[in-house]
């Protein structure tokens, strides 16, 4: 009778199957003994209490569809999806449908549900198979537990539908479900072999670990100095502690699950704190202040975790404090590795690479364990190549260092003998080289000091080198100095306005190398600033002789296919006006001395190195208004590379780039002074020089100084203007400019009031005299291009334009109003590369879309015609 009834159920569900199909998804297992995945989509879970007998039996008679069901992917916390709060669920019900096809099947099944958090109890078609955990206890149960539970034969509906339920209490406020591991369901048999095996070759890994930190413990008690091995062997036991604790085989032992938390959290706080003490010891590092700070730290969260009782004060301690506080210990340590990589230390490279792939796989396993998502664990696996490749690294410094004492001790003599030879013969040599290095530097020193020279005689503008080469050497008794530094100072002359000129510069590389690199530059802007006083050359604006400057130095450097680069500041001063225009390229900010204090003229980096390729992209002439008596101070970076000792005695790099504003105030401007007190503070370690420019000029007031008549002129034509009659006061106004020909305001008014008047051309002249007096006003610049073009005199309007291109790449009018005036000129390529930058900025700008119009129909037009 029981089997008839059972038929009956069985035919139910499968007649049933298409209406539940459409609720949730059945997992189709077909061969048993291959022990198929269930993870993934499927699984379907509910917060509210079931029965699941009952839910079972309208399973059965098809009135439970699980429509009231929320859709689950197992293994995942479930409260990932969740956006409401979490803290009232406190239990969920998981549910899977599995339909096994494998009549043939004869052996004991098994299900893996992987680990749960915290507790669970497990139903398949109804009855209790399984559970794990007091369901209410206050403490944690087993949330870090794999479970594998047996399917009694006489429960498992072979060819037709199973349905399994899994209750599910948390612990951990934000953790529940299937949370790690994997689902899976076949013989029991292959399940359980499959898990001891796994968890039995983790053993076998610790095992290796424990014999490698045993043997380094000994190795410790027989050279006691070594105090790396002790660091190494503590470590290496944490570690075997750790992993054994995150072992499956730990619950055999029969602790209690609370207690083997508590150990676990103790022994991980210590593991990475050894490890860095690892490196510190085998580097030969002194113990640092930062250090004890974070190892007094260690051991006051070790107390803390003794003396309390609840695992989740432990979970949010760990990943709030300890781990915070490893990330220091971590980046001291590749510090201290990246140092002597540069070093040359080969095993700081090998053990630089392993804590690469530790490190990855630590990241890793915490996001695992923080819920950000589910993968196996992988510290355990990448440890094993860690600590052998650290292993052998110890072991190979041990064997070194015997087969050095068993060599030394065997022919000690012998090698005294032959060293000293060597070094006599090897002193000869190095004596016979550097009297020819010693040469070449002499010659190059003939050639370079004739390049470093302040040719500045302009009585508004002074100008001073403080120059102290790192490389010193002797020539026939003499002694010389020679690096990759250089200064030079002239005067020069640009459509009638007086400018100084000035530049420092900085090599690539030290001695010949960088000397090479500043004799290049030497010659070149020499070559320059002569040829600049020809007629023609002089006929261009500061803007564009930077820029050719610029170019050219580009062009030269860049053809060394990057064996040298230079990076410099270039600077152009109007010796009347004060107004300042400049490059840096990649050089040390310039320093503004201004009533006794000190400040940088630059936020941003704007200009790459001379040579980098496509440099010219990054060209953008800077400006800066100097007032009476202010002093710019342009270095190398030798001013701020400075060796200094620490609180502790260790031998540093200056790396606050401020500290010279400081020693400028300090040494109220004198570069001298600057240099001697810089040398109080440090070794300077790099080549050094200062270039110093004060502005003399007139003050504003001194400058603006007007007679009567052009007074009275001015009166009258502004009175003139505000009654209206725009004539009559442009003629006084024009008769006052003349009394005053470089009074900014005036010729400034009469620039705005002419453009009003639509008199492009007398407008255009007037804003050009005022721009050149008055360089600062970029918006001035706009509109005299804009008259030159409504004038037709449209060379004047492009060089106008690019000039404040140059100082402000990204102003769009500039740009719309050079597209405009090449496209009606012909062109077209220079024309559209200006417009679609104009478009690239601002895509909905009307006019560059007008304009952009108005040169595809005429572009078709042409196309038509031809």
């Amino acid at each position: 009778m029981k089997s008839l009834i059972r038929f009956a159920c069985v035919c139910l569900c499968i007649n049933i199957f298409p209406l539940i199909a459409s609720e949730i998804s059945v997992a189709e297992i077909s061969d048993l003994s291959a022990v198929p995945s269930l993870d993934g989509q499927g699984w379907k879970t509910i917060h509210r209490q079931i029965d699941p007998k009952i839910v079972y039996e309208s399973f059965l008679n098809g009135t439970e569809t699980f429509s009231e069901w929320e859709d689950y992917s197992a293994p995942s916390n479930y409260f990932t999806r969740k956006i409401e709060s979490n803290s009232s669920i406190k239990t969920i019900w998981i549910a899977r449908v599995i339909r096994v096809s494998d009549r043939n099947f004869r052996e004991q099944a098994s299900i893996r549900l992987g680990v749960i958090s915290d507790r669970d109890e497990a139903y398949w078609n109804g009855s209790l198979i399984g559970k794990t955990g007091t369901f209410g206890a206050e403490k944690p149960q087993a949330y870090d537990k794999v479970r594998i539970y047996k399917i009694p034969d006489d429960l498992l509906n072979k060819g037709s539908l199973n349905l399994l339920l899994i209750k599910v209490e948390k612990y951990f406020p934000n953790d529940i479900g299937i949370t790690n591991d994997r689902t899976e369901i076949g013989s029991s048999q292959e399940i359980i072999s499959r898990f001891y095996r796994e968890e039995y070759l983790k053993l076998l890994f610790l095992t290796v670990y424990l014999t490698v930190g045993i043997y380094f413990a000994f190795l410790f008690i027989r050279r006691r100095k070594e105090s790396e091995n002790l660091y190494f062997s503590a470590f290496t036991l944490l570690l075997v502690a750790y992993q054994f604790f995150r072992n499956q085989i730990k619950y055999d032992l029969g602790i209690s699950f609370f207690t083997m938390k508590k150990m676990e959290y103790l022994v991980l706080i210590f593991t990475i704190p050894f490890f860095s003490h690892f490196l510190r010891a085998y580097f030969r590092i002194p113990r640092s202040r930062f250090f004890q700070v974070l190892d007094v730290l260690c051991l006051g969260i070790a107390f803390y975790i003794l003396a309390t009782g609840e695992v989740l004060n432990y979970m949010f301690v760990n990943q709030n404090i300890v781990q915070p506080i490893w990330l220091g210990y971590v980046a001291v340590a590749f510090y201290w590795l990246i140092r002597e990589i540069r070093k040359k230390n080969r095993d700081a490279l090998l053990i630089a690479a392993g804590m690469g792939l530790v490190l990855v796989a630590t990241v890793v396993d915490i996001l695992t364990d923080r819920g950000i998502f589910i993968f196996p664990r992988l510290v355990g696996y990448s440890f094993v190549f860690f600590i052998l490749s650290l292993a052998i690294i110890l072991a190979n410094k041990f064997v070194r260092l015997n087969e050095e004492v068993e060599e030394l001790n065997d022919s000690l003599e012998k090698k005294i003998e032959e060293r000293t030879l060597e070094l006599n013969h090897t002193l000869e040599q190095v004596q016979r080289l550097k009297v020819q290095q010693d040469g070449d530097y002499f010659l190059t020193t003939l050639l370079i000091n004739p390049l470093t020279v302040n040719e500045n005689k302009s009585t508004n503008v002074s100008v001073d080198f403080y120059i102290k080469q790192k490389k010193n050497f002797e020539f026939k008794t003499k002694s010389y100095e020679i690096g990759g530094d250089i200064c030079v100072a002239g005067n020069l002359e640009l459509k009638g306005r007086k400018y100084t000129v000035f530049l420092n510069g900085d090599a690539m590389g030290k001695s010949i190398q960088g000397a090479g690199g500043a004799l290049v530059l030497g010659v070149v802007f020499r070559a320059i600033l002569t040829r600049s006083k020809m007629t023609k050359e002089r006929e261009v604006s500061p803007e564009q002789w930077l820029k050719q400057v610029f170019m050219e130095l580009q062009q030269v450097y860049e053809s060394f296919n990057g064996s040298m680069y230079i990076s410099a500041v270039i600077g152009i001063l109007d010796e009347k006006s004060g107004f300042l225009y400049y490059i840096n390229a990649e050089h040390p900010w310039t320093i503004l001395y201004r009533d006794g204090k000190a400040s940088f003229i630059e936020e941003t980096l704007t200009c790459r190195k001379f040579g980098i390729p496509d440099n010219e992209q990054n060209l953008i002439i800077q400006t800066f208004q100097l007032a009476p008596e202010d002093v710019l101070f342009i270095g190398s970076d030798g001013k701020d590379d400075l060796k200094m000792v620490n609180s502790s005695g260790e031998s540093i790099i200056n790396e606050d780039t401020e500290q010279i504003l400081g020693i400028v105030e300090e040494g109220q401007g004198d570069p001298t002074r600057i240099f001697e007190i810089l040398q109080t503070k440090g070794e300077l370690y790099d080549d050094f020089t200062l270039l110093r420019a004060e502005y003399l000029g007139e003050s504003e007031e001194a400058r603006s100084k007007s007679g009567r008549e052009y007074l009275e002129f001015y009166d009258k034509g502004k009175s003139l203007l505000q009654i209206g009659e725009k004539r009559e006061g442009l003629y006084f106004l024009e008769k006052a400019q003349e009394a005053s020909p470089h009074d900014k305001n005036l010729l400034r008014l009469l620039g705005e009031q002419h453009f009003k008047e639509k008199n492009f051309s007398k407008a255009a002249r007037f804003l050009e005299d005022f721009i050149v007096e008055s360089p600062a006003s970029l918006d001035h610049f706009f509109y005299a291009s804009h008259a030159y073009k409504m004038a037709g005199e449209m060379g004047k309007a492009i060089d106008i334009a690019e000039r404040l291109l140059l100082r402000k790449p990204n102003h769009i009018k500039a740009l719309i109003i050079l597209a405009d005036i090449y496209l009606s000129i012909g062109v077209e390529v220079r024309g559209r590369e200006f417009l679609e930058k104009a478009l690239r900025l601002d895509p909905e700008n009307k006019k560059a879309i007008g304009l952009s119009n108005f040169s595809s129909e005429r572009k078709e037009a042409v196309s038509l015609k031809s």
